[in-house]
């Protein structure tokens, strides 16, 4: 995997030097052509004749094709250099953990049932360990499938994600991913992009058209007759013809700049979804159903989107310039370029405008499943959870995924037999770890992943967690209030359907006898509305459940042991009950008591 990346990386650093080169001979040919044809144009004011014309125009359409040329050059150089960052960010992931991409804490929501409990978003989070979006709408969209798990398309998930993982498939995934890396957006321009297609625009009269066409012929004509030939007649309606086709061309100025309102520059941006856009609908050999669904996206009209997507592109680059006096006055007078291209402009929006978002959301849900399966590949260990629907729930082999392999223990649990467990355990012995790593592994397995562990069945349900509760001070609440706050949305959404469920000690915000007491009566709730899951707590007392619920509850702990005066952790799950502790030994070692 890391010899594979390595690879890519040589590839990629050699594609970069050459077309580096090759740039460079392009600029410096692109240089001498321009010397030339400025010596040949001054050549032709002395000397008259059609060989230099010829000369000229060869020199020309030379130079403007080198032009193009290099342009190309370097966007190739571009994406061979976003290759190399590419490479060299995953190298370094995988060998030092170091995380690259954004964290999406943008989208952490502290009321949600389980994103901020299990740490999905934030810095070192899940959210980020799997990022692999280079736009806007693709961290909004991978963010979504976080939030909301589509649990009714998991197996489409598994398969694309599968297919897509395989070695085979990786440049073209890293050809994709650097061509979205060059893409600039923010929400603005998706803003922007929604409410310009929504707005109605006033229809181009059908009967200006072949006006605009007749009024530019008459112009160009009675110049060359009134100036070439010398008409004066033709002289006084060239004249005439400046300011009538000036008038016409001034009483649409505002409606076109009302209609390119925001797009400046809009066009270059456009272009680079664009050449996204053509990857996608080109992509060979990747024939799960999920994948083949957003091409038919692509294609559902009767030009390609990547293909009316460059139109637009082009059309708002004509308009561009319509604020340039200096341009666009002598190109109306003679041709009526801009009212031409917002006659374009109009009928595109009026045959496209409608598919423009969703188009967008192609690009950014192939970006998720990149991502997918980036995590995939760089996780070969992983499994595939097998699914059903008769609530059977285990894992073997489980770990949380952000705990590097040679750092992590895993452990197996079944909730087959038993419902619900009761997990105990000293201080920092792991069960917050192990609730995290069952949360988690939930999750990947709800939107399509591959989880942590050797082996997995799993009943995607609704995952619901109260471990970790901020006091929400600015709404004039306690901790203890936000708690019970939470408890009770998870009571409700248990009453609705079986759900998969994390407690981590309880009601600490009361006293002992109180919280013993909640404590107690939460279980027997959790044991009558079926819930599926593990609470979490230091009072053994609570243990004692599982003798009047012995077909639902089982208890299971996570030992610590004093050898040689060192505490010592194995994170090893036990059956029964926690019997050490290890608070006073802390305390005593650090000097507090």
């Amino acid at each position: 995997m890391i010899s594979t990346y390595q690879q890519l990386l040589q590839e990629a650093t050699l594609t970069h030097k050459q077309l580096s080169r090759k740039a460079q001979m392009i600029g410096s040919l692109r240089l001498i052509v321009a010397l030339v044809l400025l010596g040949a144009i001054y050549f032709a004011f002395s000397a008259q004749g059609w060989i230099i014309d010829i000369v000229i125009l060869l020199l020309l359409v030379l130079f403007l094709y080198l032009v193009s040329l290099h342009k190309k050059t370097n966007l190739l150089r571009q994406i061979a250099q976003a290759k190399i960052i590419l490479n060299e960010k995953e190298i370094a992931f995988l060998e030092k953990n170091e995380f690259f991409t954004a964290d999406g804490k943008e989208f952490q929501d502290d009321s949600h049932p389980y994103s901020y409990d299990l740490d999905i978003f934030g810095s070192h989070s899940l959210y980020q360990y799997i990022n692999r979006t280079h736009t806007f709408l693709g961290r909004q969209v991978l963010a979504d499938h976080f939030l909301n798990p589509k649990t009714d398309d998991i197996t489409t998930l598994q398969k694309a994600i599968e297919e897509l993982s395989q070695e085979k498939h990786l440049r073209w995934r890293q050809e994709f991913m650097a061509t979205t890396s060059q893409i600039e957006d923010t929400q603005d321009f998706y803003q922007q992009m929604e409410q310009w297609a929504k707005e109605q625009e006033h229809t181009f009269p059908r009967a200006l058209p072949p006006l605009l066409w007749g009024l530019s012929f008459l112009a160009i004509l009675s110049v060359i007759v009134g100036y070439g030939w010398g008409q004066e007649l033709f002289q006084i309606l060239f004249k005439s013809l400046i300011v009538v086709n000036l008038l016409v061309f001034f009483s649409f100025v505002g409606k076109m700049q009302k209609s390119k309102l925001g797009f400046e520059n809009t066009y270059r941006l456009l272009h680079a979804f664009q050449r996204s856009i053509t990857q996608i609908e080109q992509a060979s050999g990747l024939g799960s159903s999920r994948f083949v669904s957003l091409q038919k996206q692509l294609s559902a009209e009767q030009s390609s989107a990547s293909k009316s997507i460059s139109r637009l592109s082009r059309l708002l680059d004509d308009l561009d310039s319509v604020g340039n006096i200096l341009v666009s006055i002598p190109l109306n007078i003679f041709t009526f370029y801009h009212l031409h291209a917002y006659r374009k402009l109009l009928d595109w929006k009026r045959t496209h405008a409608q598919h423009i978002t969703p188009w967008l959301t192609v690009i950014a849900e192939v970006e998720v499943l990149h991502s997918f399966a980036t995590f995939a590949y760089n996780n070969p260990t992983f499994a595939y959870p097998s699914l059903n629907d008769q609530q059977l729930i285990s894992f073997e082999g489980l770990g949380h995924p952000l705990i590097p392999a040679k750092d992590r223990i895993d452990n197996s649990i079944s909730f087959a037999l038993h419902r619900f467990v009761i997990l105990t355990g000293s201080n920092m012995s792991g069960k917050s770890t192990f609730l995290r790593a069952l949360g988690v592994n939930m999750l990947l397995a709800s939107m399509g992943l591959p989880v942590c562990a050797q082996k997995a069945t799993i009943h995607p349900m609704p995952l619901l967690v109260s471990m970790r509760l901020s006091d929400s001070l600015s709404d004039g609440k306690s901790y203890f209030f936000a708690e019970i706050n939470r408890l009770r949305s998870i009571m409700e959404t248990l009453a609705q359907a079986p759900c998969f469920v994390l407690l981590d000690e309880l009601l600490r915000g009361t006293n002992s006898e109180d919280k013993q007491s909640g404590t107690f009566k939460i279980i027997k709730k959790m044991v009558l509305l079926k819930a599926i899951g593990v609470i979490a707590t230091h009072d053994l007392e609570v243990c004692a459940l599982s003798e009047k619920y012995p077909e639902v509850l089982q208890n299971k702990c996570f030992e610590s042991q004093i050898v040689d005066g060192e505490l010592y952790f194995d994170y090893t799950l036990k059956e029964g009950i926690c019997q050490n502790k290890n608070a006073t030994f802390l305390m005593e070692k650090m000097g507090v008591i």
